[in-house]
């Protein structure tokens, strides 16, 4: 596994439980975030070619032109500014008590939503990959289900690298006794191309 994936001194601000021992901390896949700021990147370039063009043929206004793509350059760096922060504060975490998704947006909204698992008794894990290129960026979403023949409760870590990576990671940490010693096994399962 990835070392950079590993737990680290920084994350143990979050851990607020006596005794427990931080083994993951991942984010969403870094091409969540590179498509739209892509995307957002060339819409920008088309609208200042489009205010060029229209600036220059109508209006004949080199200053207007100029406040204008300072404008749109501004609004597109700001939006671009909020995205990766977004992406950066949505934290999925894993200790020996319990799993952890902390997504803060400054200004806007702090959301944790975190499972016990010393309250589970039944686990799986299904790891999903949407399609070929998710496939060949190695980009899946982390089923966790807790009471599986109730559907009570279910925990996603969405647009994970190294997903199936990560998901036998899970597996493994949550068998080796980090849950309640009277809760029956673990199934791993991978699905690929497509929903369960």
């Amino acid at each position: 596994m990835d070392k950079s994936r590993m737990a680290s001194g920084n994350w143990q601000t979050f851990l607020t439980l006596k005794g427990e021992k931080l083994l993951l901390v991942v984010r969403e896949h870094l091409f969540t975030i590179t498509m739209p700021v892509v995307i957002l990147i060339l819409v920008t370039i088309m609208l200042l070619i489009g205010g060029y063009v229209i600036f220059q043929q109508f209006f004949s206004s080199w200053p207007l032109f100029i406040i204008t793509g300072l404008l749109l350059i501004s609004t597109t760096i700001s939006i671009i500014t909020k995205l990766i922060i977004d992406w950066y504060f949505h934290i999925y975490i894993l200790t020996n008590r319990k799993i952890l998704e902390f997504r803060y947006t400054p200004l806007t909204s702090y959301i944790v939503n975190d499972i016990m698992l010393d309250r589970v008794y039944c686990t799986e894990v299904d790891v999903q990959t949407n399609g070929l290129l998710h496939d060949l960026i190695d980009m899946g979403d982390i089923m966790i289900t807790f009471d599986r023949p109730t559907h009570q409760e279910e925990f996603v870590l969405r647009d994970i690298h190294a997903c199936s990576e990560i998901g036998v990671f899970l597996t493994q940490q949550l068998m080796d006794g980090t849950q309640n010693p009277q809760i029956h096994p673990i199934w791993f399962r991978g699905h690929s191309y497509g929903s369960r």
